[in-house]
């Protein structure tokens, strides 16, 4: 049985050609061809809610979805108008480009080929094969018109009814988000839509980033509860940190924690280290008194991340708390700090990277070689300018910083290359709104090392 037997059928209207009359509104669209005639849903139809299970791709768009899809359709079309675009075309087959789908359309998987289409005047369009307007993907559009077989007749009429002079379509150089449209779906709308697309195509990079990386309140307050979700799974695993456990049984226990709170856990980095080391698991390590145990983790929240980090020293009973330990730890506390106070718009993502971790070197600790900080949203490293290095060109950091975009602040020691024979391996990673005054933290920080006294 497929996957689709399950659920309700579509209307009689998509299963048998002849009955199209019921259930559909034929209307007439001149800008097309004087006879020419679109047959189109008149209510679109959606699939009774069908909940996702962990980790799998979702079919059928989320019924707590609705205003946040709208939300993101609605900071597209503004950032189109902005940038003089006239339409922004997500053309997609199975298995493509599933978060910018998820964004504007709801589900993140398409079964056929499929255009959905923005525009510069509020139209909301998509065209679907039946089964994938069965599964609900035209939900959010206002105009939905169906094909079978071949899209392309469909895709040329609607084409000639926008009309655009400029067409955004899913290539960057630079930002991946930006970057689902494959070439052989180029080639295709080339061959289907002629000299007059080409000439229309642009990328749709700022559009995409514009949508991605500017979070709505929605958005923030499923980041926010993500990260609160964390930072209780960690508090909580200080009760099972001890000499004697391992990092994979740890990380179990975490995971499940996570789930029973109402997250999906993602996959946890764990780093239990002395001096002098940073090999980073689970690797099935057994913990041992003087190590550090460090955290880097997040979870999975109606479709929002968190990665955050957490310290745990545990408590050699021989010997005194480490004074490098403490001083790594003040260093990456102060740089995550003041990262945290130059976070306003207007910044540049390379200047805030520099300046933070300049601040780590203030203590006479050298910085690691990565991006100080990420945008987090619907992927771990989601859409738009990093807080990195200004001359990486697969991380650009030559960005301005926006109000409601949300960053990881993420200064470290001794967790990247080879290991300082005195360090441990250490680090800081908060998650923050930008905001005029400041970045906001989205949950408690941790505010010094957590010792485990077993």
């Amino acid at each position: 049985m497929c996957a689709f037997d399950a659920h309700p059928r579509p209307p009689a209207a998509l299963r048998h050609p002849a009955k199209r009359a019921t259930g559909w509104q034929v209307i007439s669209v001149d800008s097309i061809h004087k006879s020419s005639q679109i047959a189109r849903l008149s209510v679109p139809w959606a699939p009774p809610a069908s909940p996702a299970k962990e980790f799998d791709m979702r079919l059928f768009p989320s019924p707590q979805d609705a205003d946040l899809i709208k939300e993101k359709q609605a900071q597209a079309i503004a950032a189109m108008d902005r940038l003089d675009i006239d339409a922004w075309l997500v053309f997609v087959r199975e298995g493509g480009d599933s978060h910018i789908v998820s964004t504007i359309a709801g589900p993140e998987f398409i079964v056929q080929n499929a255009a959905l289409m923005l525009t510069r005047d509020g139209r909301r369009i998509a065209i679907l094969e039946p089964i994938d307007i069965q599964n609900g993907a035209g939900t959010h559009f206002d105009e939905i018109f169906d094909y079978e077989r071949d899209i392309v007749p469909r895709l040329r009429e609607v084409w000639a009814s926008v009309a655009p002079k400029r067409i955004a379509l899913n290539y960057s150089r630079q930002h991946y988000a930006a970057d689902g449209l494959t070439h052989g779906m180029y080639l295709r709308l080339a061959e289907a839509l002629g000299s007059d697309f080409e000439a229309a195509a642009v990328s749709s990079e700022d559009v995409v980033l514009a949508t991605r990386a500017v979070k709505t309140e929605t958005e923030i307050a499923r980041l926010t509860k993500a990260c609160e979700i964390t930072v209780q799974v960690f508090e909580e695993l200080a009760a099972h940190i001890r000499p004697g456990v391992t990092d994979s049984e740890l990380g179990a226990i975490a995971a499940a924690r996570a789930r029973e709170l109402g997250a999906s856990a993602g996959e946890a980095s764990i780093a239990v280290n002395g001096p002098g080391r940073n090999e980073k698991g689970p690797l099935g390590k057994v913990v041992e008194a003087g190590q550090v145990v460090l955290f880097d983790m997040g979870v999975l929240y109606e479709g929002y991340h968190s990665d955050n980090k957490y310290v745990w020293y545990v408590q050699d009973r021989d010997h005194p708390f480490p004074d490098i330990l403490q001083r790594q730890w003040d260093a990456c506390r102060a740089s995550a700090d003041y990262a945290l106070a130059i976070l306003k718009p207007g910044e540049w993502g390379y200047d805030v990277h520099d300046r933070a971790w300049a601040k780590l070197e203030e203590f006479d600790f050298p910085r690691d070689a990565h991006s100080y900080g990420h945008q987090i949203g619907r992927q771990v490293h989601d859409a738009g300018t990093w807080l990195g290095d200004a001359d990486n060109p697969y991380r650009p950091a030559k960005g301005r910083l926006e109000e409601n975009m949300v960053f990881t602040l993420d200064p470290t020691i001794n967790r990247v290359g080879r290991p300082d024979p005195d360090c441990y391996s250490m680090g800081v990673e908060d998650i923050a709104q930008v905001t005029p005054e400041g970045g906001r933290l989205l949950h408690r920080p941790q505010s010094r090392i957590t010792v485990v006294d077993w």
